[in-house]
């Protein structure tokens, strides 16, 4: 059974099956509201791999053949100075007014952040008083209150320069899955007023209202960009260039990937956000002409080694990837690597029983095992008894279509036969990621053992017209492979070998 005819037992895409980061706007208050027209549009084509230099946006300043509404997403807490510096660089953007609003989300400052009045864009505050706290959930709280085609996440300490809007736009006005990310320089604004940074921006660049003040890039992200060419290097990691301070996303596909997180923790909400939009398909794309001013110091450069040490078991959990996760045999993580599906459908406990325990007693065990049956199957209450107090075992009626938010996903057909290092070898080979999708072809058996990257298999998802493995093979590309040359096969497997060593 392949994943197109899996993936017709649902007709949504799934995220986290225990996500409870969903947020209600009965959680904010709209204190203050302008309120704007927005136009909606549709999307109609896709990016191969992150190679964003394969589109073709309009240049900054032509106008829109399919332009996009944005709102921006502010979240604040008391930062009355800093936000009226940021308002006023977003009163001047190129990107047309009416195609743009603005949604501070006021986190419990004391007193209660205000608007100016002299702001010419829709703009609203929505105050946070409980439910939750941080940057995350406040910029959750923001997206889910937006009502435009894209969602624009700044911060409150963030200049943006007069096209910045515009520069993330035109990405989204090409492709569904763009994570737009935009530049800043860091700069001590000491004395600098909202009029002189409108005055700038209006009469240049925001870099005129800061002229003769030394200037500081983002080092680290340079960094990155230099070793992936501008993140267009095929890596499993690319996600780590995502900073909240200047990222967008289209608002159905924010809604898809689950939304910012509500961790308490700094340093992660950012980097866990871009992974579950990289996962979810997404086309991370560095974006120089969104430029802007940082106001002050980064706090992770003054306080980067207390973060991270704070952040590290929080991060483990819910990024699955080796730079943030120990090896530590049988330890079970919110996220775990490779989620399985083993749609079993009709078949008989035994012999879906030979395939997941194969599975389950591989020298690979940072994985998931979703075993999805149909209610009439006769057997089904064997299934329940034995497989539903382990951990790594889920018991499904819907097969979700992909193993979102785990970076793999494999489909099973049962009956395959798994031998103790065959899933190490299969997820070691597709990490080389010269292909997005690894079909095992096995003797005896009608579909083969299909590994996806999950981006692979979610982005192929979003933009196939019907036929499925040839959207994949163009985007992100397909090999085949024996089932002999990683020890699948139908006569025996890992779970045969009993606790003294012998094959039962």
């Amino acid at each position: 059974m392949s994943i197109p005819n899996a993936a017709k037992l649902v007709s949504a895409f799934r995220s986290r099956g225990d996500d409870t980061r969903g947020v209600s706007l009965e959680s904010g208050t709209v204190l203050e509201s302008k309120e704007s027209h927005m136009v909606m549009t549709a999307r109609r084509t896709a990016a191969a791999r992150n190679d964003w230099r394969s589109l073709s946006p309009r240049a900054v300043g032509e106008p829109a053949a399919d332009p996009v509404s944005v709102t921006v997403v502010i979240p604040a807490h008391d930062c009355q100075g800093e936000l009226d510096l940021a308002l006023a660089a977003l009163a001047e953007q190129s990107h047309p007014k009416d195609l743009l609003d603005i949604v501070v989300v006021d986190d419990r400052s004391e007193p209660a952040l205000v608007l100016p009045g002299d702001l010419p864009v829709p703009a609203r505050v929505i105050r946070v008083e409980g439910g939750g706290h941080g940057s995350g959930h406040a910029r959750d709280v923001g997206a889910r209150a937006a009502t435009g085609d894209v969602v624009l996440f700044l911060d409150a300490d963030i200049i943006a320069d007069r096209h910045h809007v515009e520069a993330h736009a035109r990405w989204h006005e090409l492709i569904d899955d763009a994570v737009v990310l935009g530049f800043r320089d860091f700069v001590d604004v000491k004395g600098v007023t909202p009029s002189q940074v409108r005055a700038a921006i209006a009469d240049g660049g925001v870099a005129r209202a800061v002229a003769g003040r030394a200037t500081e890039p983002h080092m680290w992200i340079e960094q990155l960009l230099d070793k992936t060419d501008d993140l267009v290097q095929d890596r499993e990691d690319l996600w780590r260039a995502v900073v909240g301070a200047s990222v967008s996303t289209r608002r159905l596909f924010y809604q898809e990937m689950g939304g910012f997180p509500h961790f308490p923790r700094r340093g992660i909400v950012d980097t866990e956000f871009g992974y579950r939009c990289f996962t979810a398909g997404g086309v991370v794309i560095p974006e120089r002409m969104a430029y802007s001013l940082h106001q002050g110091q980064r706090s992770f450069a003054s306080r980067g080694n207390e973060i991270a040490r704070l952040r590290a078991p929080l991060i483990a959990n819910h990024i699955a990837h080796p730079r943030y996760r120990p090896s530590v045999r049988g330890r079970q993580w919110a996220v775990p690597y490779l989620h399985v599906i083993v749609p079993s459908g009709m078949a008989d406990f035994v012999t879906t029983q030979r395939t997941v325990d194969d599975l389950l007693a591989n020298d690979f065990d940072d994985l998931t095992v979703g075993i999805v049956g149909v209610a009439d199957n006769p057997e089904w209450d064997l299934f329940v008894d034995y497989w539903q107090y382990d951990g790594r075992v889920r018991l499904l009626l819907d097969a979700p279509r992909t193993g979102f938010p785990s970076p793999t996903t494999m489909l099973v057909p049962v009956g395959a036969r798994f031998g103790p290092e065959a899933v190490g070898r299969l997820v070691t080979r597709l990490r080389a990621w010269t292909h997005g999708l690894i079909s095992v072809s096995v003797t005896g058996l009608e579909s083969p053992v299909e590994l996806w990257a999950t981006r692979a298999l979610s982005r192929s998802l979003r933009s196939s017209d019907g036929n499925l493995r040839d959207t994949a093979r163009n985007l992100f590309g397909e090999v085949w492979s024996a089932g002999s040359d990683f020890g699948v096969g139908l006569d025996a497997g890992a779970s045969d070998v009993g606790r003294s060593g012998k094959r039962r």
